[in-house]
């Protein structure tokens, strides 16, 4: 089974009908989740999302996203300790101290280097920028 990373701005993208990005994240989930793919993303992400979908959607609705992709076997939660997030500061913050990386970006990139992962199911040009491959 392959694995390949999700990132926030494709989840918020197939929680919200009226994302700009919305049926072109439909279609990628459909088409990679036939192919038998695992998503793979950091709890760091997740809670990023649930940020994003309270201010859309309101915190119920949040909260059953959340709830929703947590228990579905289709995705796999990474958590992200200290020591991690210590790393990915020098290895993504400070060596492209040129771009505005946030921190959760910075996180997800030292994550799929770790895990080798080198797609991207994501809106996120930084992904690009970092050396990862965009799969939308």
């Amino acid at each position: 089974m392959s694995r390949i990373w999700v990132d926030t701005g494709a989840l918020v993208a197939l929680a919200l009908p009226r994302d700009q990005h919305h049926q072109r994240a439909v279609s990628t989930l459909r088409r990679h989740a036939a192919a038998g793919v695992r998503w793979t993303s950091s709890v760091l992400v997740l809670a990023e999302f649930h940020s994003l979908a309270m201010e859309r959607r309101g915190p119920a609705a949040a909260r059953a996203s959340v709830t929703s992709l947590v228990v579905d076997p289709g995705y796999e939660w990474l958590d992200t300790p200290a020591a991690l997030v210590s790393e990915a500061i020098p290895n993504w913050l400070d060596r492209f101290a040129d771009q505005s990386f946030s921190l959760a970006d910075a996180v997800s990139f030292e994550l799929m280097r770790r895990e080798r992962l080198t797609q991207a199911f994501a809106f996120d040009e930084h992904f690009v920028t970092a050396g990862f491959e965009l799969l939308h």
